[in-house]
């Protein structure tokens, strides 16, 4: 399920108003939202990667 095209909002008043349209709809839709606590990361405590790979493309060396 694709989401309409809309323009972009040109102004703070309208942007709030598109999130929180957003936001109503979000919750229309059966869908909740989770709350995560303060100091709560996404990082691995043990630093490893999340073996996630934006382009497998070597960059060109630069001349």
């Amino acid at each position: 399920m694709s989401r309409p095209q809309r323009k972009l909002p040109q102004n703070n008043i309208e942007m709030r108003k598109t999130i929180e349209q957003d936001v109503e709809a979000f919750l229309a839709a059966g869908k909740k939202i989770q709350v995560i606590p303060m100091g709560v990361s996404g990082q691995d405590k043990m630093g490893r990667s999340k073996n996630i790979v934006i382009s497998r493309k070597r960059r060109a060396a630069l001349a």
